[in-house]
């Protein structure tokens, strides 16, 4: 009775090591696979020049517009898409909003979000901003009791998604033309401007050089600038009801329309519809204030401005 005791034993083991060993062996096939299915996709997507792995901040200048016709683009930063935005929900209706984007030729990505969305994309792409002047903030603040050289400009952000076929890839060759498949990275940018040079685009003082733009590049990038102008006046235009370009925000501090919210919900989500007059336009940037170091100490500034410019004004964006 002991022996075949023994030998029922040995025998569930064996089959349960046999088990063991066969699944093993499938799950490593499948990872196998899964790997190989990852690696394509990425290869896929790299040939195509489509980069959603990260997101890029910067800021376009129309700085050399009239004399070189070209629109400067500087990069603030590249941060993995996935520690931009790391709830997975609001990562997911970015992506999805920037495949629209980029679906529609619009690379205005923040008009393809529902108006929930936008303000919690735009918020959390404030704080990363925010934080490539950390120090400043602090300097600026300081600026109020003690002798400084901070100033501070207000600038304005949104999200776009685009992708440039044109010539000037090559800084060498600027104007040679590309070849067949030959495009700039489909990619998600944090783009900032400086407000007066929007207000300034939005008027019509700051136009296209009569002599052209530098090369294609630069055509793509001065029509983001013109796209966001564009948003930028409309958003004026719903918060003070003028439409004077050089229109002060007023208390109004982040620049963004306030929506009515059903408090207490218990589905946020669900609720995160379009209330009646909200166009995908609205609340599709946001405003930012941003310190800087100058070459005249406040002392000297406040002798030919007014006493309000001076102070810092930090935005609470939260609700």
């Amino acid at each position: 009775l002991a022996q075949l005791i023994v030998r029922r034993l040995l025998s569930r083991n064996a089959l349960a090591f046999a088990f063991g060993g066969v699944l093993a062996l499938l799950l490593r096939k499948a990872h196998d696979v899964w790997q190989k299915v990852r690696r394509a996709r990425a290869e896929f997507l790299w040939r195509r020049h489509v980069d959603f792995s990260v997101v890029q901040a910067c800021v376009l200048s129309t700085e050399h517009l009239q004399s070189l016709g070209r629109i400067e683009k500087r990069t603030l930063f590249v941060k993995p898409i996935a520690e931009v935005f790391r709830n997975e929900y609001i990562l997911a209706r970015v992506l999805e909003a920037a495949e629209k984007a980029a679906a529609s030729k619009n690379p205005m990505l923040m008009t393809m979000l529902t108006p929930e969305d936008k303000w919690h994309v735009l918020n959390t792409c404030t704080n990363h901003i925010s934080s490539c002047f950390a120090p400043y903030h602090v300097f600026f603040n300081e600026a109020r009791r003690t002798k400084s050289y901070y100033k501070s400009a207000w600038y304005c952000f949104t999200l776009t998604c685009a992708q440039t076929e044109a010539e000037g890839r090559w800084f060498i060759t600027p104007y040679h033309p590309v070849g067949i498949g030959d495009v700039g990275a489909l990619r998600i940018r944090i783009v900032l401007v400086n407000e007066q040079e929007l207000r300034e685009v939005a008027a019509g003082i700051v136009e296209a050089p009569t002599g052209g733009m530098f090369n294609g590049r630069h055509i793509c990038r001065w029509q983001v600038v013109q796209l966001f102008a564009e948003l930028f006046a409309r958003q004026l235009n719903k918060v003070t009801g003028s439409v004077d370009c050089e229109q002060d925000w007023g208390k109004n501090l982040c620049g963004r329309l306030s929506t009515k919210k059903k408090f207490g919900s218990a589905n946020r989500i669900a609720d995160a519809v379009s209330p009646p007059g909200y166009d995908p336009e609205d609340n599709a940037l946001l405003r930012i204030h941003i310190p800087f170091p100058s070459s005249s100490s406040r002392a000297e500034v406040e002798n030919s401005h007014g006493e309000d410019e001076n102070v810092s004004k930090d935005v609470v964006l939260f609700e």
